[in-house]
């Protein structure tokens, strides 16, 4: 067998081999002497999920014999999420530490881990949520013992619930389950007010919209640092991913899309509001990660309607890939935050203070980045009203005042650094587009230039400004 041979049946089998490498982990587990060794590969078992992300053919493994015609699938929209996950674990795994070291808690890392892949490669509603229950569960079991664990399996067990329920009229309704862009169910969920509302709640409640968003401040604001990489990747494949899937650009229009508007933006003024009263970081970023959710149902409500009729299959592939690209760069940079947050913050020094700004400039970008994908139109009030909205989170973002002096755990700048970088890498990335990457890569599908929009820009820098002259005139809580 030739080497281009080889290649092409493992870029063909790449969706499985994604998920074989942790379960094979897991697997070993079972004999007590290899739980030490396992211990320490485990962060790396996605290796396979960054090579199928960065170099994998397009690819579907259809699996007729499983869960009613199940399939794996390697498309443009996941690719980005599987490099992200890829950056995620192994970070998540470094701030563990020793505590990969006992089989328990390895066992429920491989498991979250393998279901959040899963996720990404799933070809059809089946087998996502079949990963969902396996990473949700899973990540359950490591944040037991955190505040906010029981808001956080009521809420996913009421969800794998309504999921559940919306599989069901998918099948009866005689609607395909197939998650690639071509046969998603996108237009059936998009004229049915019972489906959408379905997959609304459903997905919501991982993603941590605001009203379904109670346990994700409370458990970031626990001792498990760890926690907080993979919680971004959850919200993000379990809740966000979906929707884009599901609601791409012009599965939405007319009351729908309008209705919908105007709910995401209510519920990203609630979540930016109660951000800014929040005395700690840590919870400061849930309320930012639920902000970020209204954010992104937003963008797909506004797309809908004449953008998306409009707009030839091909480009709105593009689209949403380059909206992807942006979301995954907002995932980093908070996941930065987040583990900056869990530092010592009365003794920061300056380096701490232009991570921490550097991160936040990343996630403005992001943010701009996946409004300017859409090409909207200057005047559209609602993208500009949802820019000036989250600016009033980067001000407290910017000055944030860790609250009392005792740190979560010892955790030098490195680890914030190594997410900066990352963030940075893939700003690049989205800035330079189809101009530095090379011929072929996967990930050149991105759009080269993102339409600008000053007026969104402009609101969320004033907003932003101001938000931060009140987070500075504010006395810091002890």
């Amino acid at each position: 067998m030739s080497v281009a041979s080889l290649l092409a049946t493992l870029g063909q089998w790449a969706p499985l081999l994604v998920l074989v490498v942790p379960l094979t982990f897991a697997g070993l587990l079972a004999f007590p002497r290899l739980v030490g060794v396992i211990g320490l590969l485990a962060p790396w078992a996605v290796l396979p999920a960054l090579l199928a992300g960065l170099l994998a053919p397009q690819t579907e493994l259809l699996l007729p014999e499983l869960l009613l015609g199940s399939s794996l699938m390697i498309d443009p929209i996941g690719r980005p999420f599987l490099v992200l996950l890829a950056l995620l674990w192994p970070v998540a795994g470094w701030l563990a530490g020793e505590r990969l070291r006992r089989r328990g808690p390895v066992l429920l890392f491989l498991l979250a881990m393998s279901g959040s892949l899963g996720l990404v490669v799933a070809g059809n509603l089946v087998v996502f949520l079949l990963a969902s229950t396996v990473s949700g569960y899973a990540l359950y079991g490591l944040a037991v013992r955190q505040p906010g664990a029981r808001a956080f399996v009521v809420l996913l067990v009421l969800s794998d619930l309504l999921l559940f329920e919306l599989l069901l009229l998918l099948v009866k309704g005689g609607i395909g389950l197939n998650l690639a862009s071509a046969a998603a169910p996108s237009a059936a969920i998009g004229g049915s007010w019972v489906l959408l509302v379905l997959s609304l709640l459903g997905f919501g409640a991982k993603a941590a919209v605001f009203g379904l968003h109670l346990w994700l401040p409370r458990v970031l604001s626990g001792r498990a640092v760890e926690l907080s990489p993979i919680l971004i990747g959850f919200v993000l494949s379990a809740g966000l991913l979906p929707w884009l899937r599901l609601l791409a650009p012009g599965a939405l229009s007319g009351d729908a899309a309008t209705l919908l508007s105007w709910m995401a933006l209510a519920s990203m003024g609630l979540a930016v509001i109660l951000g800014m009263l929040q005395g700690g970081q840590r919870a400061l970023l849930g309320y930012a990660i639920s902000a970020l959710s209204g954010f992104w149902l937003l963008l797909l409500s506004v797309s809908g309607g004449e953008l998306g009729a409009l707009m030839p299959a091909p480009e709105t592939e593009a689209r949403a890939l380059a909206m992807a690209l942006a979301l995954c760069q907002a995932g980093l940079a908070l996941a930065a935050l987040l583990v900056q947050g869990a530092r010592r913050w009365a003794q920061q020094s300056w380096l701490d203070w232009l991570l921490n700004g550097f991160a936040v400039l990343l996630l403005a970008d992001a943010l701009l980045g996946m409004a300017g994908v859409l090409a909207f139109d200057r005047e559209n009030g609602f993208m500009i009203a949802a820019c000036g909205l989250f600016g009033g989170l980067m001000g407290p973002l910017l000055c944030a005042r860790q609250r009392g002096t005792e740190t979560l755990q010892v955790i030098g700048p490195s680890r914030p650094l190594s997410l900066n970088l990352l963030a940075a890498g893939w700003a690049l990335l989205m800035a330079g587009g189809i101009v530095i990457a090379p011929p072929g890569w996967p990930l050149a599908a991105l759009l080269s230039a993102p339409v600008s929009a000053p007026l969104a820009a402009l609101a969320l820098i004033v907003v932003a400004a101001l938000s931060a002259l009140l987070a500075l005139a504010k006395p810091a809580r002890v």
